[in-house]
């Protein structure tokens, strides 16, 4: 299987290059430290895996995985980087990447990493796949649950869980307030909800926002403040 490896820490690009050199299996058919860099090697060699860090100059990981899928749709890409965040693990994945690995890991995970991408099977690296694993049955039970809302019930439903008030909904989606208000009423009988407050803490409970977020209640517009005699 050929490789290329794109990384701009030129001592990383040498621990990966021994790692290599521990299998039969694998051969290292160029390095670059740029994404752009990387293009130019991916046309030239046609590898069947890349290894990419997120934090790239000039492009990070994440777009370049985008522009490498474009161009080079056959090679599978692994994201090997300390960054261990769940939301760089999805961007990474939604870009086409088929595999996350940290660099935390020992030589023998990551050539495992390889093996597993190299056949077109998702790696996750342990420290994260409770999490994405976790993560991923909320949305899940988030599409059933929200399926019961039309499309624009769903798109009020997901900027009221920001905590954004009828008000501000209105704005947003430039209609009427008196319209976010009735659909607000359906969303809250269709889902079994009260007030706001339940409507916030069904978004976290479903992984849509984080939890421990304060309702503000919204003024009301009939209170006038009290007029003072001069």
């Amino acid at each position: 299987m050929k490789v290329v490896l794109i990384d701009d820490h030129a001592l990383f690009r040498v621990g990966i290059r021994h790692v290599l050199a521990m299998s039969s299996e694998f051969e290292l058919v160029g390095e670059a430290a740029t994404a752009r860099e990387g293009f130019k090697l991916i046309e030239a060699t046609m590898p069947d895996v890349v290894i990419m860090d997120i934090s790239l100059p000039g492009m990070d990981g994440v777009l370049a995985t985008r522009e490498l899928k474009r161009r080079a749709p056959l090679a599978r890409v692994l994201i090997v980087t300390a960054h261990s965040e769940i939301h760089d693990v999805l961007d990474a994945m939604s870009a086409g990447a088929v595999g996350y690995a940290l660099k935390s890991d020992g030589p023998e995970v990551l050539l495992e990493a390889l093996q597993q991408v190299s056949r077109g099977q998702r790696y996750v690296a342990p420290a994260v796949a409770t999490r994405l694993s976790t993560l991923e049955a909320k949305r899940r039970r988030a599409t059933h649950v929200l399926g019961v809302l039309s499309e624009r019930e769903r798109e009020i439903f997901r900027l009221a869980a920001k905590c954004l008030i009828a008000r501000e909904i209105a704005t947003e989606l430039c209609i009427a307030r008196k319209t976010v208000d009735t659909h607000l009423n359906r969303i809250n009988h269709k889902l079994g909800l009260r007030n706001l407050a339940e409507l916030v803490r069904l978004a976290a409970n479903l992984g849509m926002i984080e939890s421990g977020r304060q309702v503000e209640p919204e003024p009301d517009p009939a209170a006038r403040p009290p007029t003072v005699d001069r």
